[in-house]
């Protein structure tokens, strides 16, 4: 593509950006041009359809005229087939007239009402099509009216949006969070501080808790040894008695 032809398409897509931006600028003038093109284009299209009507009409009178004439031809052929056999000989060259006539007439006739039968279906099928843009017309209206009350709201509650995200304190929020993870952080290297100055004496205490229970089991133990040899002491003592009772006995 040449330069030229590429600053031609730019300067159309600039063109094509700025007219979108003011369509969008004012959504409400969109909608009246389209609703008024569409007004414009019923009214042509009305005006179209009136002419069809006004030839399907001329057609109709037409048809009902020749009709007419035709039906009076008819009435005066049977009067000339009456003369005819009566023995006027007049009456049979004018009936050939006539005969000539009302087949002609017949003729013209069907042609027409082929040219009627077209021209109400384009009436039939063009009042369809009006009646259709008029209800399209009409809807369009509508939409207008609803779609830019729905714009005005939307409008209203992104203007409130904006407004409460300016009032918002996410960021001063943050901060303070970084801040609190800080004073946390600080804190707990503290806590582990003081657990490892305090290891050592644990450790200590430990040791001599363990100690004393060592202890404190062996003295147990021992109670434990000597009460069994006391036990065991007294015990032969009292069996010796009773063997000698049973004894004597």
């Amino acid at each position: 593509m040449s330069v030229a032809g590429r600053f031609w398409n730019f300067v159309k897509g600039l063109f094509w950006q700025g007219q979108r931006s003011l369509e969008q600028a004012n959504p409400e003038a969109v909608y009246m041009m389209a609703i008024q093109k569409m007004k414009v284009n019923y009214q042509e299209m009305h005006k179209a359809v009136g002419k069809l009507a006004a030839e399907r009409n001329r057609l109709r009178a037409l048809i009902q005229n020749k009709t007419s004439q035709l039906a009076e031809i008819e009435r005066d052929l049977e009067g000339a087939l009456m003369e005819a056999e009566a023995g006027n000989p007049e009456a049979a060259e004018l009936g050939e007239d006539l005969l000539n006539e009302k087949e002609a007439l017949e003729a013209e006739i069907g042609t027409v009402r082929e040219e009627l039968s077209r021209s109400e279906e384009m009436v039939s099928e063009y009042l369809s099509k009006l009646r259709d843009l008029e209800s399209k017309t009409k809807a369009m209206e509508s939409k207008k009216d609803a779609m830019i009350a729905k714009l005005q709201s939307a409008q209203a509650r992104k203007a409130f949006g904006d407004m409460m995200s300016g009032m918002s304190t996410s960021a001063e929020e943050a901060a303070v969070g970084d801040i609190d993870k800080y004073i946390e952080g600080v804190a707990a290297q503290a806590d582990i501080s003081d657990e490892m100055s305090g290891a050592t004496r644990e450790s200590k205490r430990k040791k001599l808790r363990e100690s004393a229970r060592t202890r404190q089991s062996k003295s147990k133990f021992q109670e434990m040894l000597e009460a069994r040899k006391a036990a065991a002491g007294g015990g032969g003592a009292g069996g010796a008695k009773q063997v000698e009772k049973g004894g004597i006995g």
